[in-house]
């Protein structure tokens, strides 16, 4: 590990420990990475929310319905709407992945 990371991690978590929050510092930079995560998530499925409003149908069938006919904007709007897409399924994963390791 990085000598840096190595006496940065105990500065950032050792308060939660201290106060109780966390019974140890592993614990605590664990559950700090998965609120993010969370966070993370969370805005990831409000703006495919607001897409679906938007255009009141899932991705799929819009990008269906914009073949041959699309306006720049809704190319813009599929573009976030993609990328969205990819950001919550990667951040899916990545959560999946912490919440398996015993700390």
């Amino acid at each position: 590990m990085n000598e840096g990371i190595a006496k940065t991690i105990p500065l950032l978590t050792e308060p939660f420990v201290r106060m109780g929050i966390y019974k140890t510092q592993e614990e605590a930079l664990k559950q700090l990475v998965l609120q993010h995560i969370e966070l993370q998530i969370e805005e990831a499925r409000r703006e495919i929310a607001h897409f679906q409003r938007k255009y009141g149908t899932d991705f799929e069938k819009w990008t269906e319905s914009l073949v041959g006919r699309a306006t720049v904007e809704e190319e813009d709007d599929w573009m976030k709407w993609e990328s969205a897409r990819d950001m919550l399924e990667s951040w899916e994963k990545v959560r999946a992945e912490i919440k398996r390791c015993n700390v």
